[in-house]
């Protein structure tokens, strides 16, 4: 065979070679993805995301590069005070987050992106132009290459001025899930939908009570597929005696904090929300969950921390290094693998 010919040859095997290579190649993993099966609650970017401080909420762009989420400060005493920060993943690490341009001025929080990441949609009391009043409304702010627009907040139906809206978690058509305590005559939580039309959210319908309950419930998350429901339920605040039956507890004095509950939507309807399982929840409370983009990894807040009581004797040294981890009593971001709740077609309340 002529050389040029045995050239040719090797250079088309060559070619069909590596475009054969570059289709059995796995995909590169999202930048969230520990490449493994995480079957037990587990801290997410310690030292960087989940600190000392007091983190909360949080959900990542479309391609996992950018994580948003709630710091809030360190006390519980009125006016409260949270803003809402960014993680940029570069050069195969977390960078320290950064406070978004339009936020660190009141209490914002919970944050929630759309499909395509162009909207950012978050819960604040700061007022409005029309109403001065420090209710917790929900905004959104688009957009514009790197920077953010300042934020507008979502005209009726969503917001309405007699109620309290927030937690707004996005689906892929730009319909919305969020919490109200609208026509409620305790002031309690409950989740509603409202569908997109294609130019405005229509009126909001309360979930039914394969959901809400006589109790509070908050902070929905959907998955990217639509199926699969979040969200946190606590105790009525006006008794915190009266809960849901399979919340934890701390020391067996009850007190208003949240537990996750899940529900499948099957032909159609949701299923009776049954509290998670693998640890996810515990005496400490457990807020605003999120899935990642694939649907791969559930990502929620947590408050759980080193202190059992009664627990060993601690000296002053070793309680100031206590105070100085994530593990303090303060809100870290968890994930768990998805699948070990889906689905097994008979889930029970």
């Amino acid at each position: 065979m002529p050389r040029d010919s045995r050239c040719a040859l090797c250079g088309v095997w060559l070619l069909a070679a590596a475009v054969s290579f570059t289709a059995d190649a796995p995909a590169p993993r999202a930048p969230y993805d520990p490449g493994q099966h995480v079957t037990q609650p587990t801290l997410f970017a310690p030292g960087v995301i989940s600190t000392d401080l007091d983190e909360s909420g949080g959900v990542f762009s479309p391609d996992g590069r950018d994580f948003y989420f709630t710091l809030v400060a360190p006390y519980t005493t009125a006016p409260r005070f949270a803003m809402l920060v960014v993680s940029h993943f570069q050069n195969s690490g977390w960078e320290v987050p950064q406070t978004l341009s339009f936020s660190g001025k009141s209490f914002d929080i919970a944050p929630h992106l759309s499909a395509d990441g162009t909207k950012l949609y978050f819960a604040s009391v700061r007022p409005t132009h029309q109403n001065k009043v420090p209710r917790l409304r929900i905004w959104v702010s688009e957009r514009n290459a790197d920077t953010w627009s300042e934020p507008a907040p979502l005209p009726a139906p969503i917001n309405q001025d007699d109620n309290n809206n927030l937690d707004p978690a996005l689906v892929s058509d730009g319909s919305l899930y969020f919490a109200s305590d609208r026509n409620d005559p305790a002031g309690h939580l409950h989740i509603f939908f409202s569908r997109w039309d294609g130019s405005k959210f229509v009126t909001p319908e309360k979930l039914g009570p394969e959901i809400n309950s006589e109790f509070s419930e908050v902070a929905p998350a959907i998955s990217p597929d639509g199926k699969t429901l979040v969200f946190a339920s606590s105790a009525a605040p006006e008794d915190p005696e009266r809960r849901r039956p399979q919340d934890l507890i701390a020391a067996g004095k009850p007190y208003p904090r949240q537990d996750l509950y899940i529900s499948f939507k099957r032909d159609g309807h949701w299923t009776p929300a049954r509290h998670l399982e693998h640890g996810i929840n515990t005496f400490a409370e457990e807020v605003y969950p999120a899935f990642s983009p694939d649907g791969k990894y559930l990502f929620w807040g947590s408050e759980r921390s080193s202190f059992e009581i009664p627990t060993k004797p601690l000296d002053h040294a070793q309680i100031d290094r206590l105070w100085s981890t994530p593990f303090n009593g303060r809100g870290n971001i968890f994930f768990i693998s998805a699948d070990v709740f889906a689905d097994s077609g008979n889930a029970q309340p």
